[in-house]
């Protein structure tokens, strides 16, 4: 077999082996799909992805490319691959867990502690599924403190989302899915991707009459749309896109020969979708959905899933894991994997003024059984800060600690006071951040 090579600005094909030279983007993804679908043609066993001189990486790339290698595998096309010589990428690759999906016979899931993204996961039932989702809204709590309709509205995209691989791909492997939180950019960020039988496909059940993966995108972003009433009403995706955009984010959904991507319009009207078309030498096995929500406007979570004019307010997480009677309880115990730094005591803070503010008129209830010493920065982040930015009168009237071991007790007591004495002496005001 002939030795080929040919190249786009940011990807070269050289026999079997695809070398990424830039960015790993949506741009690059395409490209490296065509050259996928070249290498198939061309009749090769396996395939090297070499990302060694590729300058950055990004999920709205790499996410699809993880469900792509999954098609090859059951083609039973093998995969290998050239981690980035750039030693940030490099842990960045093994940290997202891109690097196990694409090659994991030799690269193990990462057990790096994330602070402000979910990294990349499988689920394949609806266990795994409420774990990930779980796990998600964690991370943005942790890191964001938000309105409670929009940490509900990002629990119903990504519920919906995630249930629709479960429901509608067919796909053996299940779902893979990746989410961050951006402090500076005031957004969240996620996607998921399979390797399923894509939108098209799975809508002709019901829909017989539908001839593109364009129109049937366009479909399954309307409310009510589904292949099947039995399985579900069809509102998953409506949702989401409304939620996204009403919030002046982004929403983009990739099947087949299609990719649909809608994006607030910021004079106020109804956003216009933007509709790419590829050849099939670039066709994308399975479906892609990626969503940004931005964080400095008010949702009308009732308006963006009001169907058929009537308001919708989901439960949300809050209510189903937190909520005990007249009590919003935290147990500490089951929060962090450690009690020993600055970082967790600032990222449970967060969690705290997250619960605090979605319920205003109850109490919120640390508890410390279990914990039998936390380190005097992580008390002061939590609790002495917490204290310093709601001040005495609020903090003695919401906030409770119970379960305290006395050596624990005396280590936050010794916080607050500590906090106290700083106001007094002029070198904090309450409202401490």
């Amino acid at each position: 077999m002939p030795i080929t090579t040919y190249r786009t600005s940011d990807v070269l094909l050289h026999s079997n082996r695809i070398r990424f030279t830039d960015k790993v983007d949506n741009k690059a993804y395409r490209s490296c799909s065509g050259y996928l679908h070249d290498c198939r043609k061309r009749g090769f066993n396996d395939v090297v992805l070499d990302f060694s001189t590729c300058t950055s990486a990004f999920p709205k790339g790499m996410l699809p490319l993880l469900s792509a290698v999954d098609t090859l595998r059951r083609e039973n096309i093998g995969v290998s691959v050239k981690l980035p010589e750039k030693t940030s990428l490099r842990y960045l690759f093994l940290n997202t867990n891109w690097a196990h999906f694409l090659e994991p016979e030799r690269f193990q899931t990462s057990n790096a502690t994330h602070d402000n993204h979910l990294a990349a996961q499988r689920f394949a039932d609806s266990g795994q599924q409420q774990k990930l989702v779980n796990a998600f809204l964690d991370v943005v709590m942790r890191n964001l403190t938000l309105d409670r309709r929009v940490i509900a509205g990002l629990e119903w995209s990504i519920n919906e989302i995630t249930d629709n691989v479960l429901n509608h791909a067919k796909c053996s492997e299940g779902g893979i899915v990746q989410a961050s939180t951006f402090q500076k950019a005031r957004k969240v960020a996620f996607g998921v991707a399979d390797s399923g039988r894509g939108i098209l496909t799975s809508l002709r059940e019901g829909l017989p009459n539908l001839q593109t993966d364009r129109q049937a995108i366009g479909e399954a972003m309307k409310a009510g749309i589904t292949r099947n009433p039995d399985v579900g009403q069809g509102n998953g995706l409506a949702g989401a896109l409304n939620i996204m955009t009403m919030s002046k984010g982004l929403f983009m959904i990739r099947s087949g020969l299609a990719t649909t991507v809608v994006r607030a319009n910021k004079e106020g009207s109804a956003p216009v979708p933007q509709n790419y078309e590829e050849s099939e030498r670039k066709r994308f096995h399975g479906t892609f959905v990626y969503g940004e929500l931005g964080l400095d406007t008010d949702l009308d979570l009732a308006k963006a899933l009001g169907f058929g004019g009537e308001p919708h307010e989901p439960t949300d997480i809050i209510e189903l894991l937190y909520e005990e009677g007249d009590a919003i309880v935290l147990r500490l115990r089951d929060e962090s994997t450690g009690f020993g730094s600055r970082l967790r005591g600032r990222q449970l803070r967060s969690k705290c003024e997250n619960l605090l503010n979605a319920e205003p008129s109850k109490p919120l209830l640390l508890d410390w059984s279990g914990v039998p010493l936390v380190s005097s920065s992580f008390a002061d982040e939590l609790v002495g800060k917490l204290f310093a930015s709601l001040g005495p009168l609020a903090f003695s009237a919401r906030v409770r600690n119970i379960g305290m071991d006395s050596i624990v007790r005396q280590l936050v007591d010794k916080a607050i006071m500590q906090r106290v004495a700083q106001v007094a002496n002029g070198r904090a005001g309450w409202g401490f951040r």
